[in-house]
């Protein structure tokens, strides 16, 4: 079956993508929504509002299980481009489609030189864990810092237990993390509590570093 014509003017919207200034807002707007739904018409295309279709500005407790996946997916797709990966190579190691991972990102990512470039930061809400007040809690965090800055504490965790030094907490003794529920979350820094912690997780090693929250 042949696509529909994408416009009265332009029979398909490679015509129409070779004929327009891209530098418009207008024209990156239409570019970004043709790359989130490749089959509706330029017509259809114009009257699509990005806020209400982009899952990337929907709390992540709203989400189905399956868009909490494919949020997760594209967090991590997303981190693989700040290193230095195409959104295509990033997306297809997540076993996603790019189209997707743009909805789920939104204007974190964005066209440069007809390349995909990321934001350094975000603020796409996403599930984590971490040790807090003796504990391992599930926390929805707000920002890619968070999300960077708990994984640094992780590691520096993982350290202290394997070797029992306590000196790779010392950056985290007094931090806290907000979460989207407006509460502040301390990070665990006490030796002792974390080992009792870790000892109640099954195969702690391979936890996922986001949480789905299943």
């Amino acid at each position: 079956m042949s696509r529909p014509r994408f416009s009265r003017e332009y029979r398909t919207y490679g015509e129409w993508h070779k004929a327009q200034r891209r530098d418009s807002r207008y024209a990156k707007d239409i570019i970004r929504k043709h790359k989130m739904y490749p089959d509706k018409s330029l017509s259809q295309l114009r009257t699509l509002k990005i806020s209400e279709i982009s899952p990337a500005l929907k709390s992540f407790d709203v989400l189905s299980p399956a868009q909490r996946d494919m949020r997760i997916r594209a967090v991590q797709a997303l981190s693989d481009v700040r290193k230095g990966k195409s959104l295509t190579s990033a997306a297809k190691d997540q076993g996603i489609s790019v189209q997707d991972a743009l909805k789920h990102l939104g204007n974190s990512v964005y066209k440069k030189n007809g390349r995909w470039v990321a934001a350094k930061t975000d603020s796409i809400e996403r599930g984590r864990w971490f040790y807090s007040n003796g504990k391992r809690v599930s926390v929805v965090i707000k920002s890619s810092k968070d999300a960077s800055l708990i994984s640094k504490y992780l590691n520096a965790v993982r350290t202290a237990l394997r070797t029992g030094d306590e000196e790779a907490l010392k950056p985290f003794k007094n931090v806290t993390i907000q979460g989207a529920d407006g509460k502040d979350y301390p990070l665990e820094t006490d030796l002792e509590k974390l080992y009792e912690a870790n000892e109640q997780i099954e195969d702690s090693e391979f936890l996922p570093i986001y949480d789905d929250r299943n």
